[in-house]
């Protein structure tokens, strides 16, 4: 008979249960008892391992953080690895990015992404956390670029790191507009990024 496999530590398993009802509450909203009832864990093992009820919240923010920037950095590989000329990385990009069938892998992450953002400019106690993770993230998403650049598929008129620049522009840009627009009703923006994200391609045609 094979070995079980060990299962979450009680500090990851509370972590986890957290981080499944901030998708769907505000940190507001959300009750230690409800923590409790899910985790089968009383109130003194939650201060116990977290000190407090915003330490608990702090740590499951860091690891929501972890995985929507791995989650946005996957998508940006997937659309990479499927180009194979200069216009097609803005194209699978584009496509990726608009798909409604898509939204909990796409829309979902980045709205968390700015979520968090928001909150770790605001509080100092995720501070440091926050920026070891964005840093992390930011060095995958400029060797993604600095490899399109390589290859000739995105211009050279900027660096990788530029082009990751843009693109997180460019998602921040859409998080705001998922706040007015449904996903299926995005022609206006949907237009204005493709012509962003291929405008220095029609440069270098030119």
């Amino acid at each position: 008979m094979a070995p079980s496999q060990p299962g979450p530590s009680t500090r990851d398993a509370l972590i986890e249960a957290t981080s499944r009802k901030l998708w769907s509450v505000d940190e507001s909203e959300l009750r230690i008892l409800d923590i409790c009832q899910e985790t089968n864990l009383s109130t003194s093992v939650i201060y116990g391992h977290f000190r407090s009820r915003q330490g608990l919240i702090d740590a499951s923010l860091l690891h929501l953080f972890a995985i929507v920037t791995d989650q946005i950095a996957d998508n940006i590989s997937t659309a990479a690895e499927n180009s194979g000329d200069t216009r097609s990385y803005v194209d699978a990009l584009y496509a990726l990015l608009t798909n409604p069938e898509r939204e909990e892998t796409v829309a979902l992450p980045r709205q968390m992404f700015f979520r968090i953002s928001a909150t770790a400019l605001s509080r100092p106690s995720i501070r440091p956390g926050f920026l070891d993770l964005y840093h992390r993230f930011m060095d995958r998403i400029d060797a993604i670029y600095d490899n399109l650049v390589g290859r000739g598929l995105l211009g050279s008129e900027l660096t990788g790191h530029q082009w990751a620049l843009c693109f997180e522009g460019q998602m921040l840009s859409r998080a705001f507009h998922d706040l007015s627009s449904n996903w299926d009703n995005q022609a206006d923006w949907n237009r204005t990024t493709y012509r962003i994200l291929s405008a220095p391609q029609d440069e270098v045609a030119s």
